[in-house]
């Protein structure tokens, strides 16, 4: 079992799901999740799901595996998963005063 072959394996079964390859870097996948139907039963076909899953989660997605139902063959599917909002930062330039702003140099501090 070589690793090389279960990454040609895995970018093949990426291509057939509709994930092209892309630059490096790109994270592109971003709001999506690759789901991984997998029993275990043959390791050669775990070794690519586990290649796939880094490969997906190199580009931004999310990876959930799951066990089959009874009769359910072994797959892999793409779904897009919820994208949570990050929270609204405030701009630095613009906080709320507060109880110790800096003061101008004519002005005496209170006692």
């Amino acid at each position: 079992m070589s690793w090389k072959r279960a990454q040609t394996h895995a970018e093949s079964m990426l291509l057939n799901l509709g994930l092209a390859p892309t630059k490096k870097g790109r994270q592109d996948l971003r709001g999506k999740r690759l789901v991984l139907v997998d029993d275990g039963t043959n390791p050669y076909r775990s070794m690519c799901f586990t290649v796939a899953a880094k490969i997906v989660r190199r580009r931004g997605g999310e990876v959930e595996t799951v066990k089959p139902a009874e009769g359910e063959p072994s797959h892999a599917k793409i779904v897009d998963a919820s994208v949570t909002q990050p929270a609204s930062r405030q701009p630095s330039g613009q906080r709320p005063p507060t109880g110790h702003a800096v003061r101008s140099r004519k002005a005496p501090y209170p006692r």
